[in-house]
């Protein structure tokens, strides 16, 4: 018999193909040089897997990060920009089970001080 205690019995984790991304927010830091990407993910049973690419206005990938089996469902993520250049940067969420993509999200954002 297995016993799972939550915290709020309304947040019951779901199985792996079940979580899903809730929210996703970037947040510019006021030096245009680093970006702050807050994820948050439905309860989850398994560890969820993230893969993050982080888009130049130019359509250039500027970064990419991997997150295997993540045990919080609040990230807090700090992206580095190498050469900040005006425009909207791109950053695109994909979370994974097995492989499989089960759900991609984008979230854009302009970098403070830089004009497009």
């Amino acid at each position: 018999m297995s016993m799972m205690f939550f915290a709020d019995e309304a947040e019951v984790p779901l199985p792996p193909r079940e979580v899903r991304i809730t929210e996703a927010e970037a947040r510019p830091a006021p030096d245009g040089r680093r970006v702050a990407l807050l994820i948050t993910l439905t309860p989850f049973l398994e560890y969820p897997n993230l893969e993050v690419v982080l888009y130049r206005p130019d359509g250039v990938e500027e970064r990419s990060l991997t997150i295997i089996g993540t045990m919080e469902r609040r990230l807090a993520l700090t992206l580095h920009v190498k050469q900040p250049m005006p425009g909207e940067y791109r950053t695109q969420i994909d979370l994974i089970y097995e492989g499989d993509v089960l759900q991609t999200q984008s979230v854009t954002f302009s970098l403070p001080g830089l004009i497009g």
